[in-house]
């Protein structure tokens, strides 16, 4: 159980983190059973909003993946995803795209919302395993 805390935590479980590389983003979210990835751009405020919250779930939810990816660097996976509209989630289980969040709309479209919405709309996606 110890050793799979520890490969966990090596692998950024508990964190949210960035990763740069397109190929590295499509083996992660393949490799890891649950994940989070926030498909951002440093201009947009929303964007800046989503990572503060994103941010404060990732450590309370230890065995879902949590990471940002600046638009910029993974062309082919904003085409292949077609992310029209920042910020977008998208929760992935096994590699595979299960739920999309995409602007503020479902969280109330206000720039206020609380990070318990979003957790509860994370938790409500028909991707329940995802926050465990």
């Amino acid at each position: 159980r110890m050793e799979r805390v520890k490969e966990m935590q090596q692998n950024e479980h508990g964190r949210y983190t960035e990763i740069t590389d397109e190929k590295e983003v499509v083996r992660v979210s393949a490799r890891e059973p649950r994940c989070v990835v926030h498909f951002y751009h440093s201009q947009f405020k929303r964007c800046e909003i989503m990572d503060k919250h994103l941010a404060r779930l990732a450590p309370k939810y230890f065995n879902t993946r949590f990471f940002r990816v600046f638009v910029e660097n993974v062309p082919w996976l904003v085409e292949k995803l077609a992310i029209k509209v920042l910020p977008c989630v998208i929760c992935f289980k096994d590699g595979i795209s299960k739920d999309r969040l995409t602007g503020f709309e479902e969280l109330g479209n206000s720039d206020e919302f609380d990070t318990a919405v979003l957790e509860l709309r994370l938790a409500t996606s028909g991707v329940q395993y995802l926050l465990m």
